[in-house]
């Protein structure tokens, strides 16, 4: 009979051990860093002009460089080969497109899905961007996703935020923001966390400050949480541009629900919410409601939803918007281009 007992007292301890060993550095509730900016000397690097007039912005999600399927149901584990492949295709898009800050989300610093490489140094070492700083979200020693087969593990993470900057970034402050309390303890232990990305960058005489940052996509109260808190950021810090993958669709969609992975979007307040930020979208909804299949972007292949948006404030001037074809990630791009002094070229031929 002891024995007997012996037997689910030891698997007991097995799974603790593992849930403990995996999940560390055990990260769940909120959490406030200030991370290293990295300086490179990148390949091929061109000065850049002293004082610019104008200023170019990306943000996009990457997904790993995956493609679709990064989100596990349909996701096979990949050798370095096919991730050097992808990097070096975003080099030649990033090179065509010019950007001068590249705002980026779900992007692997040193994990085990995407053969170690640090995708963010790579992309600014090739690309010609000697400014990078690297936001972790999701730290583990190994996530056990997608469930089965083992083989289909993401294993060891370390994944987040990056920016990319050809100009100098002198100061960043990451916030990990609170899991959903929907979830379980255990479940939480390896989700990763939604956060923002605060930094400053100055372009020569100016100094504005960015957000780069990555809602929550399945808890809708949750993401209403997070924009109220990002509302309360932008006012205290006097945020200038908010880029990223926001989850959530504006509020005249004429579509939101229903969608091929059974998101919903319905009675979500998270768009009304960012409205009362402040800051305006690059893509007004007069704009937008004309013809809104130009700026969905996700997914990457047959595009039904607009998930990712760039905020700015008032003193920018916002010159062009546009979301960019690309076949490497489950999201696409979007760019604009601001002016923030007198121009010295056409930005409309860009």
């Amino acid at each position: 009979m002891k024995m007997l007992l012996w037997i689910p007292l030891s698997l007991l301890v097995i799974l603790l051990g593992f849930l403990s060993w995996a999940s560390y550095p055990w990260s769940i509730g909120k959490k406030v860093t200030n991370s290293e900016i990295i300086h490179l000397e990148p390949e091929g690097m061109v000065n850049n002009e002293e004082n610019p007039s104008v200023i170019k912005v990306l943000t996009w999600n990457l997904g790993f460089l995956y493609g679709e399927g990064s989100e596990g149901p349909g996701y096979e584990a990949q050798d370095k080969s096919f991730y050097i492949a992808k990097l070096d295709q975003m080099v030649k898009e990033l090179l065509e497109w010019q950007a001068d800050v590249v705002l980026l989300q779900e992007i692997d610093f040193d994990s085990s899905r995407s053969q170690n490489i640090d995708q963010a140094q790579y992309l600014a070492q090739k690309a010609n961007y000697p400014y990078v700083a690297e936001a972790v979200s999701w730290d583990a020693q190994y996530i056990p996703f997608p469930y089965w087969p083992v083989t289909r593990h993401f294993g060891g993470m370390k994944s987040g935020g990056a920016i990319l900057s050809k100009y100098p970034i002198l100061e960043q402050k990451v916030t990990l923001l609170e899991k959903p309390m929907s979830q379980p303890w255990w479940y939480n232990l390896f989700y990763l966390h939604r956060y923002y990305q605060q930094v400053s960058i100055q372009f020569g005489e100016k100094v504005f400050k960015f957000v780069n940052l990555h809602l929550e996509a399945f808890d809708k109260k949750n993401r209403e949480d997070q924009v109220r808190d990002l509302i309360k950021l932008i006012e205290d810090e006097k945020i200038d541009v908010v880029t990223g993958d926001f989850n959530m669709v504006p509020t005249e969609a004429t579509k939101k629900s229903k969608f091929f992975n059974d998101d919903d979007y319905e009675n979500d307040a998270s768009f009304d919410l960012m409205s009362k930020s402040g800051l305006s979208e690059v893509v007004p909804q007069d704009i937008y409601m004309k013809e809104e299949s130009l700026y969905f972007t996700f997914p990457a292949t047959k595009p039904d939803r607009r998930l990712d948006y760039i905020f700015f404030r008032s003193h920018l001037k916002m010159m062009k918007a546009e979301v960019l074809p690309s076949a490497l990630s489950d999201h696409l791009p979007l760019r604009a281009i601001f002016q923030i002094g007198t121009p010295n070229f056409n930005p409309y031929s860009q």
